[in-house]
């Protein structure tokens, strides 16, 4: 089984793109890690839809989390387009550079780079052909202050204070509010008109019934 770690820039929304490269891996050979961030949610819809298992990891800094999981993962996945600074995918490039990790680096810019000798000519071939990475082991506990302050602005939980709650209540109750005033009057009573269509239904339903048996009364009395 090989692990592959999946990485995004925060403000990466190119679900078509991760889809077409999840669609090619295999459950049955590869294991696929996530690091929670605001993009989780997108990666984990399109391994679903690709039937592959997922392991979401987590810690209490970014430093901390990238470091266990890298220890892990053979190779990583990144999809950025080298915009961003002190974010996930910046801080797992320079370590696996430092380090020689394997990585394949995706964008929507450039063509996919591979950071090893891909003799193969396909993503798919490449991927299932990959081994255990080993330098992994080599790997050295880090810290980055400045990134994990980064991570914690980026994933930090939205807080709703019972100001904030109120203010939100009453908003939503003026938009009710405004929006049945600007609703249709209607000049009749609705469920009356309802009552009376049915009863006129029913009444049209009875003559029928007469009808047909009055007839049929009339052609036997012939």
């Amino acid at each position: 089984m090989i692990n592959i770690g999946i990485v995004s820039d925060v403000s990466w929304d190119n679900y078509i793109l991760v889809h077409n490269k999840f669609k090619k891996l295999s459950d049955e050979h590869h294991r696929i890690h996530f690091i929670y961030n605001k993009n989780l949610e997108m990666l984990c819809n399109c391994a679903n839809s690709n039937n592959l298992t997922v392991v979401r990891n987590s810690s209490n800094t970014l430093s901390n989390c990238s470091y266990n999981l890298l220890k892990i993962c053979d190779i990583w996945i990144i999809f950025t387009n080298c915009i961003e600074y002190l974010t996930l995918p910046r801080l797992i490039l320079d370590k696996c550079n430092e380090y020689s990790i394997k990585y394949i680096r995706i964008s929507e810019r450039l063509n996919d780079y591979y950071s090893f000798d891909n003799c193969e000519k396909t993503f798919k071939k490449n991927i299932m052909n990959l081994q255990k990475c080993k330098n992994k082991n080599n790997l050295e506990n880090f810290n980055y202050s400045d990134y994990n302050e980064v991570y914690n602005e980026i994933k930090k939980e939205l807080i709703l204070t019972s100001e904030i709650k109120t203010i939100i209540r009453l908003k939503y109750e003026k938009y009710n509010d405004d929006k049945k005033d600007k609703q249709i009057k209607l000049l009749y009573n609705k469920e009356e008109y309802k009552t009376n269509k049915h009863m006129v239904k029913q009444s049209k339903m009875y003559s029928t019934l007469v009808f047909e048996n009055n007839r049929k009364n009339y052609y036997k009395n012939i």
